[in-house]
């Protein structure tokens, strides 16, 4: 009688464990019920909204958060890992709209945008006069316009990367095979001076921000691998230019080893993050006149 008391003793803590794993199990089930990656149009535009896939904050990890990676390998802190389990650009409502950009009046053009992350977007009311939402695309085109005005002609690419990557089969974090397939057309038949992939992080606003003469200023940062030393060469003059007439416009050159942004390519690739995704347009918009005259400096000094 006693060893049979035993070893019911012994079968009551497996039990515990074993109800403790169920609750977790129905309570993590509960929590993402609602979470539909292929339908939920306003979940997938609030996590591109938030997500940089190259500089991402760090978030402290928990034994929650180690669960769920573990059970459905996605990772909490980082949402781009949602995004490139489940989500492959299957609503053609995250592509962009092109309509304004009018590369067909720019003969011989010194400077190529394009725009790896297109969907990345600003806070504001959408611009009136323009198709396009609050994104990188439609920084983009007002980036082309002022540097058209003060004569150097500049093209902003056609082509979507959302769409590339809806019509191959890829995910989101492999945008950069789609840019790279556009980067690399363009360069056989035109020879640029500056190439810039425009982004926006995803900070802070204290930490994406300057004001300037009372006026609120979205900042700029450049992205390099290091191992490239004319790219990195090349944002530091650009970036210098920025601090000497605005030295709280610019948080500097973050160096980054794991990734090259296709900055293998050529020599004057830059990634230039404009701000992040608590700026409101406007606030880009006045960063945009300020970079668009430290690149006429910047491609001036070159001529």
């Amino acid at each position: 009688m006693k060893k049979m008391h035993l070893k019911h003793r012994k079968k009551f803590p497996i039990l515990k464990y074993f109800i403790f794993i169920l609750l977790l199990f129905l309570i993590i089930n509960f929590i993402f019920k609602d979470i539909k990656l292929g339908s939920n149009e306003k979940f997938i535009k609030q996590l591109l909204h938030q997500t940089n896939s190259h500089i991402i904050n760090d978030v402290d990890k928990n034994l929650f958060s180690d669960f769920v990676n573990t059970i459905n390998n996605i990772e909490i802190s980082q949402p781009i890992t949602i995004l490139d389990k489940a989500f492959a650009y299957e609503d053609d409502k995250v592509t962009q709209a092109f309509s304004y950009i009018q590369n067909n009046v720019t003969p011989n053009p010194r400077v190529y945008i394009y725009s790896t992350h297109p969907n990345e977007s600003y806070l504001g009311k959408k611009l009136e006069g323009y198709d396009s939402d609050n994104t990188v695309v439609l920084a983009s085109i007002m980036l082309q316009k002022k540097l058209n005005e003060k004569g150097i002609g500049t093209i902003v690419e056609e082509r979507s990367a959302s769409e590339y990557i809806k019509n191959n089969n890829l995910t989101y974090n492999e945008s950069y095979k789609a840019t790279r397939v556009f980067v690399k057309d363009k360069l056989k038949t035109n020879d640029f001076d500056l190439i810039i992939d425009l982004h926006r992080d995803s900070a802070s606003k204290d930490k994406t921000t300057a004001i300037i003469n009372n006026e609120k200023y979205a900042k700029v940062m450049f992205v390099c691998n290091i191992n490239y030393k004319k790219n990195v060469a090349l944002a530091k003059k650009l970036n210098d230019i920025i601090v000497n007439k605005n030295p709280n416009l610019t948080r500097g050159i973050y160096n980054k080893y794991i990734d090259n942004f296709n900055q293998d390519l050529a020599s004057n690739i830059l990634l230039i993050e404009l701000g992040g995704n608590y700026n409101e347009i406007n606030e880009v918009m006045l960063t945009i006149d300020v970079l668009a005259d430290a690149i006429k400096e910047l491609l001036n000094e070159k001529s």
